[in-house]
C-alpha cells in the first residue's frame, strides 16, 4: 500500500463559496484544511461519512486575486488558504470534503468502455489548461467521465462539456463539442489522439470515525491491543470486527501527510474502562486489539465498511445534515472583544493585532494574520475554521501617477 494523504479540501469554510471563471462558469470554493492541494492531485469526495467518489482529479485549481474580483490559476495552495476548483461534478457544497492523496498502484476500473472519441482540435489557456474539439465515434460521452488516452498517462475527468448553446451533461455518438480537461494531462492531446471514456466509480465506503494511538500494548506474535483517543470535536463509532487502516501521519503542520501503512485490519477486541464491548459509540477513549506489529504512538486508526461488505447490503440511513457552521471572525473587521474570543489572543495580541490592522489596512489571510502578531504555528492551527480574513482595501500612498 502507498497511499499518501497529503492535503484536504473543506466546503463550507470558504470567504466565497464560488467564483465565476470566464468560458467555464462557476467553481466552487474551499479551504485547506490540512496539509496541502496541489493542482492534478488524486481526490475522494466525503459527504456525510461516506466516500461517495474515488479517482476524482484536482484538475484546475484557482484563486481570487488580493484586492481583486478577477482570478488566477494556482499550482499548490497551502494550509488554510481559500481555492476554487474544478473535479468533474457539479454539486459540491457545504460539508463536503475532498480527500487529496497520491497512490501509484491502485488506479480506477478501466474496464468497461462506455465512449472513445477523437481529438479534432485541442487548445490550451493559462487560466484553464487544455481542452480539446472532439467528435464521438461510438458510445456516450457523459460529463464527469473517466477518460484515458491512447498514448498512456494517468486516467483523467471530463472537467467541462460544452456544445454552441452552453454546458452539455451528455454528449452522443456523431457529434463533436468542446472537451475541457484542465492541468492533469500528462501529456499535451494532439489532434488525431484517441480517448476512450470510462463509467464513473459510484460509492466507495462508509467511515466510522478516527481515533488516535496513545500506547500499545505487545500481546505476542501478531497482535496488540492499542489504547486510543477521538479527537476533540469529532464522533467514532468502532466495532468489533470492523475494518481499519494505520495511517502514520509524517510532515509539519503547514504540510501535514499521513501514509497509509495497512488496510482491512479487522478489530479483534474492543474494551471501555476494562470492561469488554461490542461497539464505543459515544466513548471518547477506549482500547483496540489489533491483529498486527506495526503501530507507534500518534498512528490514526481510521474504521471503515467497504461498499462490497455484506454490511452494507442494508441501505443505510441518512446521515444527519451537518450542525450549522460556526460564524467565523473576520480579523480584518472584528472588534476586539471578538477577537479576544479566538483561541491564543490575549489581551496583548488583540492589542497589537488592532494597532496592526490599522497601520497596514488588514491582513492577508488568517496564517499571516497568526504569525504578525506572535503565534506559534499549533496556535495558528487552533484558529482553524474560527476565523477567516476578508478582502481589505489597499492603504492610500498619497503618490500620484503620472501618465509620461
Amino acid at each position: 500500500m502507498t497511499e499518501t494523504r497529503v492535503g484536504l479540501i473543506e466546503f463550507g469554510k470558504a470567504i466565497h463559496d464560488s467564483v465565476t471563471v470566464p468560458g467555464l462558469g462557476e467553481l466552487p470554493g474551499g479551504q485547506v484544511s490540512a496539509g496541502r492541494a496541489t493542482r492534478g492531485a488524486r481526490a475522494r469526495l466525503l459527504r456525510g461519512g461516506r466516500v461517495v467518489e474515488d479517482d476524482l482529479r484536482l484538475g484546475i485549481v484557482v484563486r481570487k486575486k488580493f484586492f481583486s474580483s478577477d482570478v488566477e490559476p494556482v499550482t499548490d495552495a497551502g494550509f488554510l488558504k481559500d481555492v476554487f476548483v474544478a473535479v468533474g461534478r457539479r454539486d459540491l457544497g457545504n460539508g463536503d470534503s475532498l480527500e487529496l492523496y497520491t497512490d501509484d498502484t491502485v488506479g480506477p476500473d478501466l474496464s468497461r468502455p462506455e465512449a472513445a472519441v477523437s481529438v479534432v482540435a485541442p487548445a490550451f489557456d493559462q487560466l484553464t489548461g487544455f481542452r480539446a474539439q472532439v467528435h464521438v465515434r461510438e458510445g456516450v460521452l457523459r460529463f464527469g467521465a473517466l477518460c484515458a488516452s491512447a498514448q498512456g498517462g494517468q486516467p483523467m475527468r471530463v472537467l467541462g462539456l460544452f456544445g454552441p448553446a452552453g454546458p452539455l451533461e451528455e454528449l452522443p455518438a456523431g457529434q463533436v463539442a468542446t472537451v475541457l480537461l484542465g492541468f492533469q494531462c500528462d501529456a499535451p492531446p494532439m489532434a488525431g489522439d484517441v480517448l476512450t471514456a470510462f463509467p464513473t466509480p459510484g460509492f466507495v465506503e462508509h467511515r466510522d470515525g478516527t481515533a488516535v494511538v496513545h500506547g500499545v500494548t505487545d500481546l505476542g506474535p501478531g497482535a496488540l491491543v492499542a489504547a486510543v483517543e477521538v479527537p476533540e470535536g469529532r464522533s467514532a463509532a468502532f466495532t468489533v470486527g470492523v475494518r481499519v487502516r494505520v495511517l502514520r501521519p509524517i510532515g509539519t503542520t503547514f504540510n501535514e501527510r499521513s501514509t497509509v501503512i495497512a488496510a482491512g485490519l479487522p478489530v479483534l477486541s474492543l474494551a471501555r474502562d476494562g470492561v469488554a464491548v461490542r461497539s464505543t459509540a459515544g466513548s471518547r477513549v477506549f482500547t483496540v486489539g489489533l491483529g498486527t506489529r506495526d503501530l507507534r504512538q500518534n498512528d490514526v486508526l481510521e474504521a471503515y465498511v467497504p461498499a462490497s461488505s455484506p454490511a452494507l447490503a442494508p441501505p443505510l440511513a441518512l446521515a444527519p445534515p451537518p450542525a450549522p457552521p460556526v460564524a467565523l471572525v473576520d480579523v480584518n473587521t472584528a472588534s476586539a472583544a471578538d477577537l479576544a474570543r479566538l483561541p491564543g489572543l490575549t489581551p496583548d495580541r488583540v492589542t497589537t493585532a488592532l494597532e496592526l490592522r490599522r497601520q497596514q489596512g488588514g491582513f492577508p489571510d488568517v496564517e499571516a494574520f497568526g504569525v504578525a502578531i506572535g503565534l506559534q504555528p499549533h496556535e495558528i492551527v487552533h484558529l482553524r475554521g474560527r476565523a477567516t480574513a476578508g478582502r481589505v482595501a489597499l492603504p492610500e500612498t498619497g503618490v500620484r501617477q503620472l501618465d509620461i
